[in-house]
């Protein structure tokens, strides 16, 4: 299916286009635009770098992956006229509890002490599914782009979207389309949390992942593919 509209894709922490390939390439868009927020250091700069992608008038599909459904989110709340569709992977829209902060914190302090390097494997097993931890496709694709972004970016990212708005209830009255799709084993945003989502936003609709972790775009694009193009067909 080819959509017309033009496509933001927004990647999530410690990622780059590196994680959206596998699924860019099982898809037909006219327009599809990258949000490299592996350059933000700040929650502004996240939002300017999504803002210089969207020309003056026009109507983008949003297409964010954990934390960048936070930031896809957070640019539409604040320009719901330039939005066609809102598509949040693997995202909970209704932001972090006190101990998802707690944990946040004792990341920042660890990394900023030189105790903890964001390429450790063992770091990443709780977010790819166990059938894919040996994967060059996956888990190789996820070290690679930690340590090429390093604990700089992690930082960075980790710093600029803690503490998060809680944004159900925004969405929940916008009158754009919102899609949300949950990995049946997501340990980071969990199936049971992004179902509750769904059902406090009327617009919502929602779509799981079968075998597959947090990574899903990783583990499972020819599934991912497939439904972002139904969410986003014209």
């Amino acid at each position: 299916m080819t959509t017309n509209a033009p496509v933001l894709f927004l990647p999530g922490t410690l990622c780059d286009e590196r994680v959206w390939l596998p699924v860019w390439q099982r898809m037909k868009i006219s327009q599809r635009r990258y949000v490299p927020l592996q350059w933000a250091a700040t929650k502004d700069d996240m939002l300017a770098l999504t803002s210089d992608r969207v020309i003056q008038d026009e109507k983008v599909h949003l297409v964010g992956f954990s934390m960048g459904g936070y930031v896809a989110a957070l640019w539409a709340s604040k320009n719901m006229e330039h939005v066609a569709s809102i598509t949040l992977i693997g995202y909970d829209a209704k932001g972090l509890d006190s101990q998802e902060i707690t944990r946040r914190k004792q990341l920042v302090t660890m990394l900023n002490s030189g105790g903890f390097k964001p390429e450790n494997p063992a770091y990443f097993a709780l977010f790819v599914h166990p059938t894919h931890q040996e994967s060059s496709e996956v888990m190789g694709v996820v070290q690679s782009m930690a340590e090429d972004l390093g604990k700089n970016t992690l930082l960075a990212h980790t710093q600029a979207t803690t503490p998060r708005k809680d944004f159900v209830n925004t969405l929940a009255k916008s009158k754009v389309p919102v899609n949300i799709i949950a990995a049946t084993d997501d340990e980071v945003a969990t199936l049971t949390s992004l179902q509750a989502m769904a059902d406090n936003i009327p617009s919502a609709n929602l779509f799981k992942v079968e075998d597959a972790g947090h990574m899903m775009l990783l583990e499972q694009p020819e599934k991912l593919a497939t439904l972002l193009s139904n969410c986003i067909g014209d």
